[in-house]
């Protein structure tokens, strides 16, 4: 599956790509309100994207988490502090893998644009 994103900002890249996330793996709407610090570093800004996809696919099989939206989002060179809000459910496990297969982040004009391939 690819997911193709459009923003004003870098950060909000990372919002935007946890939006589309959050779509292929809803939460469950009685699971609890949970947040997580999510902290993540790579050599550059698209290695970056693909951390940050990975993290939040990581949440979602072992803490049984579901994110729907990032807060907070502090870019800092090559790496990324967010604050993540979603609920505690079991997720439908939709998502394998994050891939660098055609992954770009860049700025074109005056926003920023994203392709990720996620294996599912």
């Amino acid at each position: 599956m690819e997911l193709s994103i459009e923003a004003e900002s870098s950060e909000a890249i990372f919002e935007e790509a946890t939006l589309a996330l959050a779509e292929l793996l809803p939460p469950a709407p009685e699971g609890e309100p949970v947040r997580h610090q999510v902290r993540v570093s790579a050599s550059d800004l698209p290695a970056l994207l693909a951390e940050w996809l990975e993290e939040l696919v990581y949440l979602s099989e072992t803490a049984a988490f579901t994110a729907e939206r990032a807060e907070r989002v502090e870019l800092a060179g090559s790496t990324l502090e967010a604050v993540v809000a979603g609920r505690r459910s079991t997720p439908q496990t939709l998502v394998k893998g994050v891939t660098y297969h055609g992954l770009e982040l860049e700025r074109v004009g005056g926003s920023w644009r994203a392709h990720v391939v996620l294996d599912v």
